[in-house]
């Protein structure tokens, strides 16, 4: 715990600093992808606060504030692409704070051995499958594909099927408030098209595609969207959150160039946070009572 409270004092250091000296957002994005390595190889070696124990932390912290005997019943969690990676380190310590939780996924066969797996590893029941096409769970820097509604496929999955599900969703997220929405989105953000305009053209015209420059604007999609839901739901107890995770080890990177070289996946292996490392902003977000009443 104290490893990250420095980690993060530093780097809001750093980010003031480069603010101030107006040098750019390569180094910014640099500095924080440098501690992101540090932090994740650290860990690797328990040389800073073991990960399990902060993970186990945020579990504790809101069953201890929110006793199951106390509850008239029990919260629900929708958590989508839960059968791997993030999506199912955070549905499991959702699980085991006492959430419902639904595992929102695509692929069915898939939903079901990792619901398998996490009952198996927590002797707990509640959790359950829906099914849920966003057109494409985990994608990231492919190449130029469209969902079956005529969006790009990146532009698509990671914003405008999480937006629709979102929207779908106000008037019982209002009615079950306090309720959080957590939008997971990237640093990646930073390097998007400056202006609408532009996105709207990457999205649209295949000719213009950037497989890495079409990812980055989903993720800028996703922090706008965050943005102006947490204002038109200030005041109905419904919070909102985008985050970035860090570099996570995950399936995401599977259409990167170089993901099938050796070299490079035993790199990843090394300076890649773990999905369980990768889930832990998530998960904070949505049970720490710090983040209950304040969207960011």
């Amino acid at each position: 715990m104290i490893f990250e409270k420095i980690c993060n004092w530093i780097v809001g250091i750093q980010i003031k600093g480069f603010e101030k000296l107006h040098l750019g957002r390569t180094i910014l994005a640099l500095s924080v992808v440098q501690w992101e390595f540090n932090y994740s190889f650290y860990s690797k070696l328990n040389i800073i606060n073991p990960l399990c124990s902060r993970y186990k932390r945020y579990i504790a912290e809101y069953i201890k504030n929110n006793p199951v005997d106390q509850q008239s019943e029990k919260p629900i969690a929708i958590v989508t692409g839960a059968n791997s990676g993030i999506g199912y380190s955070t549905s499991k310590a959702l699980m085991l704070a006492g959430f419902h939780v639904i595992f929102a996924c695509r692929n069915e066969d898939l939903a079901i051995k990792a619901i398998t797996k996490i009952k198996k590893k927590t002797n707990l029941e509640n959790c359950e499958f829906m099914q849920l096409d966003l057109s494409s769970f985990e994608i990231m820097m492919c190449p130029y594909m469209k969902t079956k509604d005529g969006i790009e496929m990146q532009f698509g999955t990671n914003h405008v099927g999480h937006f629709i599900l979102t929207n779908n969703l106000l008037d019982v997220l209002k009615r079950s408030a306090p309720a959080r929405v957590i939008n997971v989105a990237s640093l990646g953000h930073i390097y998007s098209d400056s202006t609408v305009d532009k996105i709207k053209e990457r999205v649209t015209d295949p000719n213009k595609y950037n497989r890495l420059r079409a990812y980055e604007n989903s993720k800028i999609a996703n922090i706008m969207f965050s943005t102006i839901l947490a204002k038109n739901l200030s005041d109905t107890g419904v919070v909102v959150h985008s985050l970035h995770p860090g570099l996570v080890n995950t399936k995401l990177q599977r259409y990167l160039l170089f993901d099938s070289n050796f070299i490079m996946k035993l790199a990843k292996m090394i300076a890649l946070l773990s999905p369980t490392a990768g889930s832990l902003t998530s998960i904070k977000l949505a049970l720490s009572p710090e983040f209950e009443k304040v969207s960011g």
